[in-house]
């Protein structure tokens, strides 16, 4: 084969949109991906991947248990993390911003899940209702270095003293914090992982559409991050990214209801909260208070199968719920209506978690069911308005009295603000909400009849 032809058929195999890109990813290891063909990796990401925190996320499925509805949903946080360092690097290329400069933010774009629990955001609630933290806060992960380990396997805490990076920043870029003692007249970076519009964004609703074989997810990545630029130190939208991020954003709102908030999976999500929930204040009954903690504090290091077997080997509830998830025996819907069909009044009440726990417990009454079988589900915990809509879009001013064109003649916009598409969609998204009462089957017309009385009166 000759040189020229050689290179063109790599240039295919790789799918790489520019020669610098071509060039780069021959001197880099390289690691196959379905989404985005080869992600080039080098020795500080390799260090990053073999540590104990990373490989923990092979064994969490992204998608919770949307593998009830959608079998092929297997695939992991690990996985979704190596796409994200992925679109970050292509991302920092195009900017023309020089990767030693910015190893925190590439650093922050590999490890950015590691402070998620088992199932992903399933057990997130739990586990922030118990600890005060979410997956996002990983401060404990980076900064102590754990002594105690068992294990001789490297932790990520040791990889970035080794490096001399600075932990701060990279805390920041995941929390989508301005870094602290930051310029205002450099560049930005903070929200390109956690901004209204992000790389977490552009790869998850890809390979979540992938993986699940629902084509909602249909995202132009690279036309998306040529049309980002920074603007006044600013991220922000390029007139020619606009319409790619409306893609972007209709996407997600189409995911919402048929995957991320289908009915099936909520009602497993809810089912393994439960069991969880049960299993923790037994052990609070049985043991101290403060190994009751100490267990609540343990989830955020455990995987799916370390959960799965908590719960196997409790008895009663807990083990009775996981069997039933197990085999597929889920609860059903008595009750299940957008939250439009309710009354503001209840909509507000339901907002409140210790509410939710108090009409769980009214219906179960009335029923005549006990209330560890009795599970309501409210979806509008969210904002209302979707907050992708307030990414920031630089667009020309009307030269009407401007006597100069450059920067004087460009302004920032929010993106509702010039498409129709996405203020129309940032209204509609709350109408995708539902509530649901989700019962088992037996107790399902009892249980119907009594969340009416409750949720219209």
């Amino acid at each position: 084969m000759s040189e020229r032809l050689g290179i063109l058929w790599l240039r295919n195999t790789f799918s790489f949109d520019k020669p610098f890109l071509f060039k780069k990813s021959l001197m880099r290891k390289a690691i196959r991906d379905p989404i985005h063909g080869y992600i080039e990796i080098d020795d500080l990401a390799i260090a990053i991947i073999d540590t104990v925190e990373m490989q923990r996320l092979r064994r969490i499925r992204q998608l919770g248990f949307s593998y009830l509805v959608y079998p092929g949903a297997n695939h992991t946080r690990f996985e979704h993390s190596l796409g994200v360092y992925h679109l970050t690097n292509v991302l920092l290329d195009m900017l023309e911003v020089e990767k030693e400069e910015e190893k925190e933010l590439l650093v922050a774009s590999l490890i950015h899940d590691i402070g998620h629990g088992p199932y992903s955001h399933v057990t997130e609630p739990l586990i922030k209702k118990l600890t005060g933290k979410s997956h996002e806060d990983i401060e404990d992960r980076i900064f102590v270095q754990n002594a105690e380990a068992e294990s001789s396997a490297t932790r990520i805490a040791e990889v970035l003293e080794e490096h001399c990076l600075d932990k701060r920043k990279i805390i920041s870029y995941i929390k989508g914090e301005k870094v602290e003692g930051s310029n205002s007249d450099e560049r930005d970076f903070s929200r390109i992982l956690n901004g209204e519009i992000d790389v977490d964004k552009m790869d998850y609703l890809v390979r979540d559409s992938y993986y699940t074989g629902v084509a909602y997810g249909v995202v132009d990545n690279m036309r998306l991050i040529q049309g980002l630029d920074f603007f006044k130190g600013s991220l922000v939208i390029t007139e020619k990214g606009i319409l790619p991020a409306e893609y972007l954003l209709f996407s997600r709102f189409l995911m919402h209801p048929t995957v991320y908030n289908h009915h099936t999976n909520r009602i497993a999500q809810l089912m393994l909260l439960k069991a969880l929930e049960d299993f923790i204040e037994s052990k609070s009954e049985s043991e101290s208070e403060s190994e009751s903690e100490d267990y609540a504090l343990e989830l955020r290091e455990m995987d799916d199968s370390a959960v799965n077997n908590s719960l196997r080997n409790a008895k009663g509830y807990p083990e009775e719920i996981r069997e039933r998830i197990n085999e597929r025996r889920l609860f059903k819907r008595a009750v299940y209506t957008g939250i439009n069909g309710l009354s503001e009044g209840v909509v507000a009440q339901l907002s409140e978690e210790k509410r939710r726990r108090e009409v769980e417990e009214e219906i179960s009454k009335r029923a005549g069911v006990d209330e560890k079988y009795v599970l309501l589900d409210f979806q509008g915990e969210k904002e209302a308005e979707l907050k992708e809509s307030a990414a920031k879009v630089v667009v020309s001013k009307s030269l009407q009295g401007l006597r100069g064109r450059g920067q004087s003649a460009r302004e920032i916009k929010r993106l509702r603000e010039v498409s129709s598409l996405v203020s129309m969609l940032s209204r509609a998204f709350r109408e995708n909400y539902k509530v649901g009462v989700y019962t088992p089957e037996k107790y399902r017309e009892e249980v119907r009849k009594a969340a009416e009385v409750i949720l219209w009166r």
